[in-house]
């Protein structure tokens, strides 16, 4: 076991300065149905946030897995289980990166990201989907 004494410190000395994509395990059921607990979601740091996307934000201190969703010239952090409050990001806050892929037990990854033939652009899925063998 780790000798740190919060997630936030391991976090802060694996990954905020890596430019690569890395995996963290969604802890609790903030984000269900769409991403369950204990799944695996990659991030990926160098991906720019964009309404709808599915990130790692820090905000006040607190690093947060939610969807950025922006209202007017409001921007917010909602989580998909509306148990939750959402949370209006009023001030400075930091992007860790964007989710890219989840893996659940017994289920294939999905992807959240994938190349649109025609527009050679990169189209988001709220609702990630298989990747298609094609684009590789």
């Amino acid at each position: 076991m780790s000798d740190l004494d919060t997630p936030q410190e391991l976090f802060q000395t694996n990954c905020s300065t890596n430019s690569e994509p890395f995996a963290l395990q969604n802890l609790g059921n903030y984000m269900t149905p769409e991403f369950s607990e204990n799944c695996i979601v990659i991030i990926d740091p160098g991906m720019q946030i964009h309404n709808r996307a599915y990130a790692i934000v820090r905000f006040d201190d607190e690093l947060y897995f939610r969807q950025y969703i922006e209202r007017g010239s409001n921007k917010f952090l909602v989580c998909l289980n509306t148990q939750h409050d959402d949370i209006e990001l009023k001030g400075e806050f930091e992007v860790v990166g964007c989710v890219v892929q989840q893996k659940q037990r017994k289920q294939k990854p999905r992807h959240y990201y994938h190349l649109n033939p025609f527009t050679k652009e990169m189209d988001f899925y709220a609702s990630g989907k298989l990747k298609d063998n094609k684009e590789q």
